[in-house]
């Protein structure tokens, strides 16, 4: 069974997302499924709160 994502998780995958613009290289680096990384990057399926302040987060 996989470990829970963290929020600092969810904030990397952003960062790394903005860098390199491709789930699987995220993947890769942070040793989650690309799936994983989509769902989070994407913000599908989760609920409005939680995408305003992860939104506020990672842009400051």
């Amino acid at each position: 069974m996989s470990k829970r994502i963290t929020p600092e998780e969810i904030i990397l995958f952003h960062q790394l997302y903005a860098e390199c613009h491709n789930y699987a290289e995220v993947a890769r680096r942070t040793g989650r499924s690309r799936s994983v990384v989509a769902r989070y990057i994407g913000m599908k399926n989760k609920p409005t709160a939680l995408q305003y302040t992860m939104h506020r987060v990672i842009t400051g």
